[in-house]
């Protein structure tokens, strides 16, 4: 059974970059919000986590390089955020 197991990981591991890239298309067609920013994070620590991925190969080098650039994106999304106007409230 442990063949079964090593299919279900790639199958993991294949959906997850699926979503991953999924994503980045959403954030590329504008929706450039800081919540998708940190999904894309949190889906590029687990692929880079993943057991299937290889850590000397050529796929981990590019999720980290990948990784490092949207952190980049969160954070300036997280500085251009608009300080919380007051509520106004009329009497």
């Amino acid at each position: 059974m442990p063949e079964l197991e090593t299919v279900a990981q790639k199958d993991k591991l294949s959906h997850l970059h699926a979503a991953t890239c999924l994503s980045m298309t959403q954030f590329i067609n504008g929706h450039h919000c800081p919540g998708l920013a940190r999904r894309i994070l949190h889906q590029l620590n687990q692929l880079l986590a993943h057991p299937e991925l290889e850590p000397a190969s050529n796929t981990h080098a590019m999720y980290l390089q990948l990784l490092e650039h949207w952190q980049k994106i969160a954070a300036q999304l997280s500085d251009q955020r608009p300080a919380r106007k007051a509520a106004v409230v009329y009497h």
